[in-house]
């Protein structure tokens, strides 16, 4: 990674375009218009594999708002050297106009592209998750994010993900939802994620750790802690496969 960043950084100067962006999602073929769908919960429940899924199903936009952090810090660690803890207020500025665009895949994931560069992959290693974390606990950060989000969703109808969204992004959704697990299974399935995504497995120990660690952030952070939102449908995927959740939904979306 350090090599693609030094030739970035050459590539592109050290700094990120200092212009306004508008970051993009691009539609899909077809769209329902403006229904707001929101799953959140802690990691390894199934959030982004239900979601696409769904998004698939309901054919409308899947948006990942853990995508955005994740890009976010990217762009202030890799490319400009901030420090995620001590600098909230460049962190935040950057996140106003970071130059974000994602491209929905034919699997129903998310293609991750800024400044036209490809950092699908790359957002996903632990070193660029803990970033995530820590820039996702400053207020002036979280409130460039939601407003970053809400833009990627204005003019599509959309099934998104994250620890936030029917609490603080979107808390008038049309549909809520708030998935949890048993934390073993949590941590084996992130476990696997990690060996689909690098070819590598962790330890299942260091695995939970993180988890645990991510968990705490995430609950205890002073803006849009993660919680159950209200109104939301509480779903425990511990026993349930993807598919089975997304049935469980749409009995809420569409009953019969």
């Amino acid at each position: 990674m350090r090599s693609m960043t030094k030739r970035s950084l050459k590539a592109r100067g050290s700094r990120l375009k200092a212009t306004a962006f508008a970051s993009s999602l691009q539609p899909p073929a077809s769209s329902r218009g403006r229904l707001i769908i929101t799953i959140d919960g802690p990691a390894g429940v199934g959030k982004s594999t239900v979601a696409k899924l769904l998004a698939q199903r309901l054919r409308l936009m899947y948006l990942d708002t853990g995508a955005t952090y994740r890009a976010l810090a990217f762009a202030a660690s890799q490319r400009e050297r901030l420090n995620p803890v001590t600098d909230a207020k460049q962190i935040a500025a950057l996140g106003r106009r970071l130059p974000l665009r994602l491209l929905p895949l034919a699997e129903g994931g998310l293609q991750v592209l800024l400044d036209g560069e490809d950092i699908t992959r790359q957002i996903r290693t632990e070193e660029v998750t803990e970033a995530a974390a820590q820039i996702s606990q400053h207020p002036e950060v979280r409130e460039a994010m939601v407003a970053l989000q809400r833009r990627l969703a204005n003019h599509h109808g959309v099934v998104v993900e994250g620890r936030d969204t029917g609490s603080v992004v979107f808390p008038k959704a049309d549909h809520k939802f708030f998935l949890n697990a048993d934390s073993d299974v949590r941590a084996k399935r992130r476990q696997r994620e990690l060996k689909r995504l690098y070819g590598s497995r962790p330890p299942l120990k260091q695995v939970r750790e993180q988890i645990h660690f991510r968990d705490g952030l995430d609950r205890t952070r002073r803006v849009g802690p993660l919680v159950k939102p209200a109104g939301a449908v509480a779903i425990d995927t511990t026993h349930r496969t993807a598919p089975q959740v997304v049935r469980a939904m749409l009995t809420h979306i569409r009953p019969t």
